[in-house]
């Protein structure tokens, strides 16, 4: 166990009482210090169900009386407040992870990244998908080269507004454009974009698609229920994702495709398709002396016990793997903690971030010119119904 690092909480709903908060009480050397929430009533029962020192309504207010006591704060407020709440924490000194989408528009990622690097202080996005064992798995298989080198990816995640918007979330501020930014595009495509980058290893060239709302009721929400994104990275690997804020049953996968073989992950849900939460396929000449250690552990024999061991090369075939269902979250707030200790960099930078903005706001974009959309963009991309406030600048704390 190591020193104590103090966590402060920005937004006491449902991500933070379903996940942050049992993460940081689950380590022993992380401490919630306080909480800050605009609902009164919140904010004072979570410090109280959680063991927080102090809570607040109002963040600013948290910085200064907290100063030189926190050493991170979670942000998991709507995304409309992300790039104010993040500015001051960097004002602070105090570390940030902030919850995807980093932000609304392209512009207000980059002034986070800006902010943060300038004051020194650390910056991940909660893309939680990085930290799903599976996926990690996925991830260390296609850098050391199993399935040869990465061209394609495909990713989705299909899933209506009557499960985690309605069923698990204390407020509607995903349904709202001046809170939210946008609707399936932001709140789904920016765990799957990241995702993609991650296994592709590549940065986002230019990027194609639509963002549209051709089921949800607008007197429901105005925002966007059916998307389809293309994205063409520096190296000329290509990726599509879909989403929808409107089937009744989660349907999620992420596929890679290599030169010599194909990965398969799923993490939020089943389904008649997925049987295993990982699935991999590779044209490698491997024997059972040079076979990937976690290949080996779950290449269960067809036909014979010695099968692997006799045939060279080992007999080419999907291998099916299901690794311990370890919660990402608190994963996710241990590996931030380690970045803290050793002054490392986090997995999931505050320049991923800004990037996955960069290609979602490009989507809009595209949408305006029906074409493809070049990245960076070389001016802010808001989408339809959200207005920036910005309303905090650096240096008042």
């Amino acid at each position: 166990m190591g020193k104590i690092l103090r966590f402060g909480v920005i937004g006491a709903g449902s991500v933070a009482e379903h996940v942050h908060f049992p993460s940081i009480k689950s380590i022993l050397d992380a401490k919630l210090e306080a909480v800050c929430d605009v609902s009164e009533e919140r904010a004072r029962k979570a410090a109280l169900n959680w063991g927080a020192e102090n809570w607040y309504v109002n963040y600013e207010e948290m910085f200064r009386n907290e100063k030189g006591k926190l050493d991170a704060v979670i942000i998991a407020s709507p995304n409309a407040y992300h790039r104010d709440q993040a500015l001051a924490a960097a004002d602070s000194g105090v570390h940030v992870i902030v919850e995807k989408p980093i932000s609304c528009t392209n512009r207000e990622a980059w002034e986070m990244v800006d902010a943060c690097r300038k004051a020194d202080v650390k910056l991940m996005v909660g893309c939680n998908y990085r930290f799903w064992i599976p996926n990690e798995i996925a991830k260390e298989l296609i850098d050391a080269d199993v399935i040869g080198k990465p061209v394609m990816g495909r990713s989705a995640l299909h899933e209506g507004w009557n499960l985690y918007p309605e069923k698990v979330a204390f407020s509607r501020f995903r349904f709202d454009p001046k809170q939210a930014g946008a609707g399936a595009s932001f709140d789904l495509g920016s765990h799957k974009v990241d995702l993609l980058m991650w296994f592709l290893g590549n940065k986002p060239k230019r990027v194609v698609g639509k963002a549209e709302r051709l089921v949800t009721p607008v007197s429901r929400s105005e925002l966007d229920d059916t998307v389809t994104i293309l994205i063409e990275f520096e190296n000329r690997s290509l990726a599509a994702i879909t989403l929808d804020r409107f089937s009744p049953a989660v349907t999620e996968v992420n596929e890679v495709y290599g030169t010599e073989g194909t990965i398969c992950t799923s993490t939020e849900s089943g389904g008649p398709f997925r049987s295993v939460p990982l699935a991999v396929y590779t044209n490698k000449d491997y024997t059972w002396e040079t076979c990937p250690e976690i290949l080996k552990k779950y290449r269960w024999p067809v036909f014979f016990w010695a099968e692997d061991i006799i045939s060279k090369p080992m007999p080419k075939r999907w291998v099916s793997i299901v690794p311990p269902r370890e919660w990402s979250y608190t994963r996710m707030v241990n590996h931030f903690m380690g970045c803290l200790r050793e002054g490392t960099e986090p997995r999931i930078k505050g320049e991923d971030g800004a990037w996955a903005m960069e290609v979602l706001c490009g989507v809009f974009r595209s949408m305006e010119t029906g074409s493809w959309v070049e990245l960076p963009i070389k001016e802010e991309v808001t989408p339809p119904g959200y207005t920036p406030t910005r309303e905090y600048i650096s240096g008042t704390l």
